[in-house]
């Protein structure tokens, strides 16, 4: 696409994002709760905050509106404290079920991901923000969509992958660059510049963050309703001068985010204590390192859970022992630095293996991107060439009509061109493409396949679903494409315009139409554990299974299996 034709293509893109930006941000609670949600969202106290998001509750449950009540919830679950926060999105669930609301289902898993991450348990954060990420691409929802973007960049970093990270912010700060439609996107844009400031000082690429350091800095001193915030670019910032090796300016600004931040918010001063007894470390004042890095190791040594990032403090004591310590002493460093890499290897595995789903989906999404350009550039080139032509023969009919004005020379009428000519011109593209007399198939609809290509796939799900491959388990679209032996672009193109459904709503329908059937022909299936049925049905988790059962069925497995 050439670059005037990518101009005019994201001026459309624009216009269209705005329009949708619209769609996404207007508020959902009644206008009788809106000034009470204004006061939350601009305290800068967080415990304040979460005391009037109570009171937020308590009057949406006593108004009685369903919807109301989801927005107060989704609201209190970003700011109570992590022992509450998990029940406050188990209470969005339930509600978002109950109004089979797609898109406040995705909020859910979203909410209960974010949660996770705070408390270190990577896997389950990884599971959910893997399916919340499909509910926003199945409802097209592109402003939570581009925002889930920035969790999953947040996961990739701790699991080693930077560079993938680094471009899964880009495309959150560019999305939301393009789209500054009110305050709270213009917070995302700058609150998505922290992140990269983050994996640029991984990357030592410091002189990108110069700029960005700035920048976000003006932004939270012109905005002041969102500095309850501010600690994020304090750390990222202190992070940033710890890579540099300028422990001291790190240590100052790593203070001032501890000062800055609510208690509330625990996983982010495990990270800033870490970097401050980092700091401590680097600039050797054991003494000062040595209590913060204990602190870190006896709570993992109890929950089993830490950050990824925190291996150093088990570096730390194997060294540290090793010079001062017993023998004894330096076995039980190596063993907690084993114990730790033991947990280190298996989260890694485990959210590799989860976000797999989402990188399938995500490179396809990002193809069909990428042809629908290619076929608005194609558009463009034969609209500017038409366009041409048209002021070319425009230009020499101006010509010749004032010669022969002039030469006062009579013009003879022009050959009448034959209808057939266009008729005889079709190609063997064109010819496959039209709508099939036998089969009734518009193969217009699944351009750019072809009509071989198309009867190839819809032939290859027919067999799929009469031979019970849909039970599989943890089926994924790239796997089932490459037993079509077509591609997944393809396969989701066909199954969308076929069914008009998304890959796994096609999936978790063919499932649960035979579970119908296995509940009509065998009483004793239902007396399973449900974790045995999800299995058995090819879900990948029994959470999800009971999510989109409740969806379908209106009841949970177990209320419904024992009515």
């Amino acid at each position: 696409m050439t670059k005037f034709h990518r101009v005019l293509f994201l001026v459309l893109l624009f216009i269209l994002n705005w329009v949708k930006g619209q769609d996404d941000t207007q508020s959902k609670i009644s206008p009788k709760f809106e000034k009470l949600v204004a006061q939350i969202k601009n305290n800068q106290s967080r415990n304040e905050s979460y005391n009037l998001s109570k009171t937020l509750i308590a009057e949406t449950k006593r108004d009685g509106e369903d919807k109301d009540l989801l927005q107060a919830y989704v609201i209190t679950s970003g700011i109570a404290p992590d022992s509450l926060a998990t029940k406050y999105c188990d209470s969005i669930l339930n509600i978002a079920i109950k109004l089979k609301d797609q898109t406040a289902i995705g909020a859910s898993y979203f909410s209960i991901a974010g949660r996770s991450m705070r408390v270190f348990d990577y896997k389950k954060a990884a599971e959910y923000f893997a399916i919340s990420y499909d509910y926003y691409l199945s409802q097209k929802n592109t402003y939570w969509e581009k925002t889930n973007l920035l969790s999953i960049g947040r996961l990739k970093s701790l699991i080693g992958e930077d560079n993938a990270a680094s471009n899964l912010f880009l495309e959150h700060y560019n999305y939301f660059k393009s789209n500054q439609i009110t305050p709270d996107h213009k917070f995302s844009f700058n609150f998505a510049k922290v992140y990269i400031i983050y994996i640029n000082s991984k990357l030592k690429k410091y002189k990108e963050n110069e700029t960005l350091i700035r920048e976000v800095y003006t932004f939270f001193d012109q905005n002041k309703k969102y500095s309850f915030f501010k600690f994020h670019i304090l750390l990222a910032d202190g992070r940033n001068d710890f890579s540099l090796g300028n422990y001291n300016s790190a240590l100052v600004k790593l203070e001032n985010a501890r000062k800055a931040i609510d208690l509330v918010d625990s996983q982010n001063l495990d990270n800033i204590d870490f970097y401050i007894a980092m700091c401590y470390w680097k600039m050797g004042n054991i003494d000062k390192a040595f209590p913060i890095f204990e602190n870190i190791k006896k709570n993992f040594l109890k929950t089993k859970k830490t950050s990824l990032e925190f291996r150093p403090t088990f570096d730390f004591f194997t060294e540290y022992y090793k010079k001062n310590g017993t023998t004894e002493q330096q076995l039980a460093s190596l063993n907690d630095l084993l114990e730790f890499d033991k947990y280190e290897k298996d989260v890694k595995s485990y959210v590799q293996l989860k976000l797999k789903d989402f990188d399938e989906k995500h490179k396809t999404e990002e193809e069909f991107l990428t042809e629908d350009e290619q076929r608005f550039g194609n558009w463009l080139s034969i609209a500017i060439i038409s366009l041409s032509s048209i002021a070319v023969a425009y230009f020499v009919y101006k010509k010749v009509k004032t010669k022969t004005q002039n030469e006062k020379v009579e013009v003879s009428e022009a050959p009448t061109i034959s209808t057939n000519f266009h008729e005889q011109q079709k190609t063997e593209e064109e010819k496959q493409n039209e709508i099939s007399l036998d089969t009734g198939i518009d193969y217009s609809l699944y351009r750019p396949i072809n009509k071989l290509t198309v009867d190839q796939i819809l032939g290859s799900m027919k067999t799929f679903e009469t031979s019970l491959g849909f039970l599989e388990q943890d089926l994924k679209l790239t796997a089932l494409a490459q037993k079509f032996n077509t591609n997944e672009k393809y396969l989701s193109k066909v199954i969308k315009v076929n069914l008009g459904k998304t890959f796994n709503a096609y999936l978790t329908d063919l499932r649960f139409e035979y579970l119908d059937e296995k509940l009509k022909t065998d009483s004793q299936f239902k007396n399973q554990m449900i974790k045995e049925i999800s299995s058995k049905l090819g879900f990948g988790s029994p959470e999800f299974f009971a999510t989109a059962f409740k969806e379908k069925y209106g009841k949970s497995p177990k209320e419904y299996f024992e009515a």
